[in-house]
């Protein structure tokens, strides 16, 4: 089990029409900061995410469906992956992992994300 905190969400990082959130670490470029939720992981070199683990945004739990060939890559060194909330993951991305169930959670900041 690995955790992270939130440390910022962008302006435009969470739309409750849309089904994503894009996660990086504390390193994002200004660009992409108002569409992303900036987190910070005590240990990302340790996470190992595979279909079947969890992930818990605060106390909301989801099941892992999918994990996309970058995922662990990119956790382990930018902290950096795309939450997709959906019951069917179709034309899967492979920088993402995909979660159900399929209903966006209430992010804030200081909330611990744990991935196990």
């Amino acid at each position: 089990m690995q955790q992270g905190k939130i440390l910022q969400v962008g302006d435009q990082a969470v739309d409750k029409d849309e089904n994503i959130l894009i996660f990086f670490g504390e390193n994002v470029t200004e660009g992409l900061k108002p569409y992303s939720i900036i987190q910070a992981i005590d240990e990302p070199e340790k996470i190992e995410l595979t279909a079947g683990n969890k992930v818990y945004f605060g106390e909301q739990e989801y099941q892992v469906t999918y994990v996309g060939r970058l995922v662990n890559q990119n956790l382990q060194t930018i902290q950096h992956t795309s939450f997709v909330f959906s019951e069917d993951a179709q034309n899967k991305m492979s920088s993402s992992v995909y979660l159900t169930p399929a209903k966006v959670p209430d992010i804030s900041e200081g909330m611990t994300i744990t991935y196990c």
